[in-house]
């Protein structure tokens, strides 16, 4: 029996527009989730109030504002001008990336919004990233700035000139700088930006040249250099920010420190011109890779684990470490100026490519690119730097790397 009226018509009209009535839902859905995360926020920052945990708390928010608002920006695609010349760092950051060059620094989010410039006119600029902000500094000058991906988030003059700067996760900083009374200063300051404590560094102790705060924020990780007999010589301490006493872990003649980095809460690699080693929480030694006199011409510890590049001549070396320092690949590699380890592979930066290869050496793909790549980021996605662009690599599916293993621009 066909039906007719009012009833015949309501299903024929709900049937039409099914698709239409579903987006509505999906547009209330919505609504409902941003008045929740606006709730939320509300009553967050009256939690705050009454408690009296402002400055620090108000950087969460703000930095939970900034990963929705990063998380909701459209699409802008890639390459992007970074406008940052000649590039002399680029840091990962939560859902962005931050590019330091001779000409100033730029924050992008991963797809490809400009989140932040900074001209800063610093003679000799340098930058430290630590969780979703990082510290802005001037080499031999006087001033900092703490940075989120956003916004400038405070400045600081410091008396002596700076020589070294760290962030950490949780917002802990530490800056190193010239004392007249000895040989340099380290002044470490806590999220909230007060004074945490001080340590001058005598001849014998050296000047701090790497520095890594562990992810929770606890221990600084010093990597200091002074000399004696005429010779360099590396000290290694630890310093725990609670009891305030650095501990020696190991002092090392004849090495330059090149890297340190903590793999966890427990355990530190540092990495010198001559060896890496692995260090517990505790000042325990827990493992050691001698180079063998190799040149080191470029390194990348990430992952938990380490690649090192040597050789600087026609031929390269690639050295794959494991986290416990265990050999997963060693021998020959294409020409290259410099090597990143992340996502499973390693990268080499070569003339005018980037090349993929596995852990086990195993070659993988390529990118070719116009101008000479200068950095290159292996997180959540791949970016690289040539020339004043920054370009998103994709990497191919296995059956197109395996017919012939080239990336289309």
């Amino acid at each position: 029996m066909r039906k007719t009226g009012h009833r015949a018509r309501r299903e024929e009209l709900s049937a039409g527009r099914i698709e239409y009535i579903e987006a509505a839902r999906q547009r209330l859905r919505s609504r409902r989730i941003r008045r929740t995360m606006l709730l939320v926020a509300l009553v967050a920052a009256a939690v705050i109030y009454l408690t009296g945990l402002v400055n620090t708390s108000v950087m969460l928010l703000e930095d939970m504002a900034d990963t929705v608002r990063i998380a909701l920006m459209p699409e802008q695609g890639f390459p992007q001008q970074t406008g940052a010349g000649v590039v002399y760092q680029a840091e990962t950051l939560g859902g962005s990336f931050v590019v330091l060059g001779e000409e100033g620094c730029t924050v992008f989010s991963n797809g490809g919004g400009r989140l932040n410039t900074v001209g800063t006119g610093y003679a000799r600029p340098a930058l430290a990233a630590g969780g979703n902000s990082f510290v802005l500094y001037n080499r031999s000058g006087s001033e900092l700035r703490v940075e989120s991906r956003t916004r400038e988030l405070y400045t600081r003059q410091t008396e002596g000139h700076i020589y070294l700067c760290a962030l950490s996760d949780r917002g802990e900083l530490a800056v190193v700088t010239d004392d007249v009374r000895k040989l340099a200063l380290l002044t470490v300051y806590d999220a909230n930006r007060n004074e945490l404590l001080t340590w001058s560094t005598t001849t014998a102790e050296g000047v701090p040249l790497r520095m890594d705060f562990s992810p929770d924020g606890t221990q600084l990780a010093i990597a200091a250099v002074t000399a004696q007999d005429g010779q360099m010589v590396t000290n290694l301490y630890l310093l725990n920010l609670r009891a305030g006493e650095p501990q020696l872990l190991a002092s090392e003649p004849g090495s330059t420190p090149l890297a340190l980095t903590w793999c966890s809460n427990d355990r530190l690699l540092a990495v010198c011109d001559t060896h890496a080693a692995l260090y517990g929480s505790d000042g325990s030694a827990q493992g050691r890779y001698d180079f063998g006199g190799q040149d080191v011409a470029a390194l990348s510890a990430e992952g938990g684990g380490l690649a090192v590049l040597f050789g600087s001549g026609p031929s390269s070396t690639a050295l794959l470490l494991d986290g416990g320092l265990g050999v997963q690949y060693t021998g020959p590699v294409p020409n290259a100026h410099g090597i990143v380890r992340g996502n499973g592979a390693f990268y080499l930066l070569c003339e005018s490519s980037v090349e993929c290869y596995g852990l086990d050496g195993a070659y993988q793909w390529s990118y070719p690119l116009d101008a000479r790549p200068q950095a290159l980021l292996a997180g959540e996605d791949l970016f690289v730097f040539a020339g004043n662009l920054v370009q998103r690599i994709v990497p191919p599916q296995p059956e197109e790397a395996g017919s012939g293993g080239t990336l289309a621009l």
